[in-house]
């Protein structure tokens, strides 16, 4: 008789080790095949890690295979994630765990391991060093999710997508984010110019890229008694 079982494909454990990584982390933020031109990853988990005093995070992220991919090779294409990511994970799905040679690989690249075992479930067998990613690589990487660092008490907040009416920051004036409840988005002129004075690909010069945020509690607390 023939298995009418449905075989998952490695993009279908996506959902799974998100939703274990939400559980597992506290994340208050979760994305599935995300990135940038670089590369894009699997999964990708945001967490508060700063206590009281700090609006820290951590960026989590994992690559996810179904034990088809060489050991190795899946191991240097996590490993390659920490130029975006705080921590990076191998999550493979696998019955039988890895081996000892494998944790081995593992460790010394300083990546950790998931394993995906039966009825999907997931357990970390081996933690994910810390790194302090590229600077320029990991705020893009989160803008991609919708998250930005307010200017003023350095907490990422969601500003939704910032080109359209469903954002979180007005891009009109201070009297508007104060009606609407939003943060703020403004641009830095003299700072575009500068990083691009000497590029050969020159963007359009009538055009600002260079762009900053205040999330809607400092856009209150800051100009409140400005409202008409």
């Amino acid at each position: 008789m023939l298995n009418m079982a449905k075989k998952l494909l490695e993009k279908d454990y996506y959902p799974i080790v998100a939703e274990w990584l939400d559980k597992q982390y506290n994340c208050f933020k979760t994305g599935i095949n995300t990135g940038l031109v670089h590369s894009r990853v699997d999964v990708v988990g945001i967490r508060d890690t700063g206590g009281d005093f700090s609006g820290e995070i951590e960026t989590i992220v994992v690559e996810v295979k179904k034990d088809q991919t060489p050991f190795a090779t899946a191991s240097g294409q996590t490993f390659g994630y920490s130029i975006y990511a705080n921590r990076v994970y191998l999550a493979d799905k696998r019955s039988n765990g890895f081996t000892q040679d494998e944790i081995m690989i593992a460790n010394h690249l300083g990546i950790g391991l998931i394993q995906i075992g039966k009825n999907n479930k997931c357990n970390e067998i081996l933690t994910s060093p810390y790194y302090k990613p590229l600077t320029k690589f990991n705020v893009q990487f989160l803008n991609k999710l919708g998250l930005a660092k307010c200017q003023f008490c350095d907490i990422f907040f969601s500003i939704g997508n910032d080109i359209n009416s469903n954002s979180n920051v007005s891009r009109e004036s201070i009297k508007n984010a104060l009606q609407k409840n939003k943060g703020l988005i403004f641009w830095r002129q003299e700072l575009d110019d500068r990083k691009n004075k000497f590029k050969s690909d020159k963007r359009d010069k009538e055009l600002t890229y260079e762009r900053r945020y205040l999330c809607p509690e400092c856009t209150l607390m800051l100009f409140s008694d400005r409202q008409e």
